[in-house]
């Protein structure tokens, strides 16, 4: 297949990829009317609060919600896929009540709050809400919603906002995290001005490539090498752009196990997103990207791509 072909069939696979605008405003609909009902019933009360945990749930109400993950950056693609929404509470009228209760704060409380907000919805507003699992896990609670002849898959994950704007997050069941969704946001936004939005389109591409392979990466993984390998190069065609990815994809792991600090994390830039993973996953990500590579140098895109 000439180069020429190639880049044609991979445009035309990147094009089935994205979510139209039709199905895009119905997953927005859906996630509001979420909301609407869990706002309706967070009334995780103490009567007689005992400390400062319960005082603070007896002032906390869901308030609003973040996109977060790839449906957030524009970059989930349309196979199998879920959306991620940080559930955001809010204390009313102080927020210092949250700065005296956050050291004290876990994985747990917060998934407990909305574990059992979830529960009074599906009890009191829609028996269409699944909880999937339940806690404790590391990342969300993920939920099925039976609405208007739909299934919505969602992974619902429980923040409170600190003053700064900054997000607290479980991270996993003893431990918590600071997050920023803007920054998450910035930075695609940053590379794809550089590229012309080409690097949301190759992201979607590589994710499929992921997706076809049984995903061997991380989603966000993929995300951050493209704003890594691209923030200084252009996107000139698929073909070559994702021969590129590999190849600086295995370099940028050799310096990670190096200890150089690549992939920073956003919030805590003194260290890497890859920390967030065992060494058998980084393995895993590292065998894939040097397997996939050799394809690409081969010119062997049905390996990578299924019938393209």
């Amino acid at each position: 297949m000439t180069v020429k072909n190639i880049n044609h069939r991979l445009e035309q696979l990147i094009d089935s990829l994205s979510i139209k605008n039709g199905k895009e405003t119905y997953l927005k609909n859906q996630i509001k009317y979420l909301l609407r009902g869990l706002k309706k019933v967070s009334l995780y009360d103490f009567e007689y609060p005992h400390n400062n945990i319960q005082t603070l749930s007896n002032h906390l109400g869901i308030t609003r919600f973040w996109y977060c993950g790839s449906y957030d950056r524009g970059v989930c693609i349309d196979t199998e896929f879920d959306i991620d929404i940080d559930i955001v509470y809010d204390d009313h009228p102080n927020k210092h009540e949250i700065e005296i209760a956050v050291d004290s704060l876990t994985g747990e409380i917060l998934f407990t709050f909305l574990y059992e907000d979830l529960l009074e919805f599906q009890n009191k507003v829609n028996a269409g809400l699944n909880i999937i699992k339940t806690p404790p896990f590391s990342h969300a609670i993920p939920v099925s919603l039976d609405y208007q002849q739909q299934t919505l898959l969602v992974d619902c994950i429980p923040a409170l906002e600190l003053p700064n704007g900054y997000l607290i997050v479980p991270d996993g069941w003893e431990d918590i995290k600071k997050v920023n969704q803007i920054l998450e946001e910035k930075g695609l936004s940053k590379v794809n001005k550089k590229t012309n939005g080409s690097a949301t389109k190759l992201i979607w591409l590589l994710k499929y490539w992921n997706w076809y392979w049984n995903k061997p990466l991380k989603s966000y993984v993929i995300q951050r090498l493209v704003e890594e390998i691209f923030k200084n190069r252009a996107i000139k065609n698929w073909s070559t752009s994702v021969q590129v990815f590999f190849n600086h994809s295995i370099n940028i792991l050799d310096k990670y196990y190096n200890n150089q600090l690549v992939l920073k994390d956003r919030v805590y830039t003194q260290k890497t997103i890859l920390d967030d993973y065992n060494i058998r996953e980084i393995e895993k990500f590292y065998e894939s990207l040097h397997e996939a590579k050799e394809f690409a140098i081969k010119g062997e895109w049905n390996e990578l791509f299924g019938n393209v």
